[in-house]
């Protein structure tokens, strides 16, 4: 796993690390910062890292005449973009450089926010494509987008690896922090002051040292379910059962870090409203995290989570020493989002329709289209169409089929099994379908086919037909193994004392 981060010194390893392979896109209002920034990068890169840089000519020659010739890689893929010809070869990058070979590493992608000619509604999409692009290269990507137009819109944090912003206003250097993703987890909402010191960017020191003595003024209340049977670090740190003395608790505690647990996704509702209503007793002063005990939680209630005023949502999965320096990296970070008024208009949006599985054509249309027409843009549904091979029987097709997932859901029209899917990324598609069907799809259809909304489908047949399909094919199921009877029968010992 590659271990890169931002070249910008005291900056905490959450918000720097690049550990993901995946886009990382980081928009810059002056040309001069942008080139400072690409600089430091190559030059604290591993002599053996594998690097592609894409730019400008004149942008490339610059770049390099500024990295010392002791340091970076020893060796360098350069591309340029060509001159004049503003969005075009954009469209094709991708291509272009698969062809030539690009398949992990680094990639550096100078960007002159110019350059992006595409409409802002497709814009979200292009993103989403470098995404799944570099993910499935290997390719750490990090793209430095230079201009004054904001190229990406801020509701793209967390569907991209990295999402941030460095600002000049009123002689200050401000670096905002939409979203950002790595081994440590998901950070957003938060902002950093940056100054300039000996040619390179640095958080001030005075937030430098006020994320290493908040914790200890303010302390730690944390559910002992978080702390998954280890005892806690430290003296100021308060352990409470996860009821309801903990929220009362929470509401008027005196630490400044509160940590919970979460173990299944039915939680989220009840949990967004808590930490609403905690967000907006205690105000943007306190931080709050959220570990997942299991993998639980889609990316769209990650994002309801933090938009309801959580400053960090902790994977699951890391070993107790990442979990404690992951926390130790919070203090004195303030919550920077704009907490809704109405918690239940956007639980709303973010709740996945009531039904499951197989449906008629009729429901089908009816509970995909409500969720089409009442969203506003925060989470990607998949809606599919996979016509059936010739010659395989429908019910036969069907009785792979394995839904589990409130809101995910099939129905069959005209030989063709359409899916939606509720709040399921681009680059989560494939490995989404392996959960849904039992075997491989591409042995039971003829192709899979994205469909951008439910109004391309056919409404009127849809809503005459108000009946499933009936399975004639039952799915298979495991055989029940009797479990084996163990008969336990006294049987006398005769022992002999030795030795008195």
């Amino acid at each position: 796993m590659l271990s890169l981060a931002l070249a910008v010194e005291h900056l905490p390893r959450e918000a720097a690390l690049m550990s993901e392979p995946g886009l990382h896109w980081l928009s810059l209002t002056r040309r001069d910062d942008m080139l400072l920034l690409a600089a430091g990068l190559l030059a604290a890169l591993p002599a053996s890292q594998s690097t592609t840089l894409v730019c400008a000519g004149d942008e490339q020659e610059e770049l390099l005449a500024m990295i010392p010739e002791a340091a970076g890689p020893d060796e360098m893929s350069l591309f340029s973009l060509a001159p004049g010809r503003r969005g075009a070869d954009l469209k094709w990058l991708t291509n272009e450089l698969g062809r030539s070979g690009v398949r992990s590493g680094v990639l550096l992608l100078v960007l002159p926010a110019t350059r992006v000619t595409l409409a802002e509604s497709r814009r979200r999409a292009w993103a989403l494509s470098l995404q799944d692009w570099a993910s499935r290269r290997g390719l750490v990507m990090l793209v430095l987008c230079h201009g004054q137009e904001q190229v990406l819109p801020a509701s793209l944090a967390g569907r991209v690896n990295g999402l941030l912003r460095l600002e000049r206003n009123d002689g200050g250097i401000l670096l905002r922090v939409d979203g950002w993703r790595n081994a440590l987890g998901l950070l957003a909402g938060v902002d950093y002051d940056l100054m300039l010191h000996a040619g390179r960017f640095a958080v001030r020191p005075a937030s430098v040292a006020l994320h290493e003595s908040a914790q200890d003024e303010g302390g730690t209340l944390i559910q002992r379910s978080a702390l998954e049977h280890m005892p806690a670090p430290a003296a100021d740190w308060r352990v409470l059962d996860p009821d309801e003395d903990f929220w009362q608790q929470a509401t008027t505690a005196g630490e400044g870090t509160l940590v919970i647990a979460i173990t299944s996704n039915e939680e989220v509702p009840v949990l967004a409203r808590r930490i609403h209503a905690l967000r907006r007793f205690r105000g943007p002063g306190f931080r709050l995290a959220i570990r997942k005990l299991r993998p639980c939680v889609r990316d769209a209630e990650q994002e309801l989570l933090l938009q309801c005023g959580a400053n960090l949502v902790i994977p699951y999965g890391l070993s107790h020493a990442q979990f404690l320096s992951l926390l130790r990296c919070l203090p004195g970070q303030r919550w920077q989002r704009s907490l809704v008024g109405n918690i239940e208009q956007l639980l709303q949006r973010f709740q996945p329709p009531s039904a499951c599985g197989l449906l008629s054509p009729s429901e089908f249309f009816h509970h995909a289209d409500g969720v089409f027409r009442a969203g506003s843009g925060e989470m990607s549904h998949q809606l599919l169409a996979l016509p059936l091979r010739l010659g395989l029987d429908a019910s036969l097709c069907l009785s792979q089929l394995s839904l589990r997932r409130q809101g995910d859901l099939a129905c069959l029209l005209d030989d063709c099994c359409y899916l939606f899917l509720f709040a399921c990324p681009d680059e989560a598609r494939e490995a989404a379908l392996a959960n849904v069907f039992r075997l491989p799809w591409p042995e039971l259809f003829r192709e899979c086919r994205s469909l951008p909304d439910t109004e391309v489908l056919p409404r009127q047949r849809f809503e005459q037909e108000r009946q499933p399909p009936e399975l004639e094919h039952e799915p298979p199921s495991r055989p029940a193994v009797a479990a084996k009877q163990r008969h336990f029968g006294r049987r006398p010992v005769h022992l002999n004392l030795r030795g008195q």
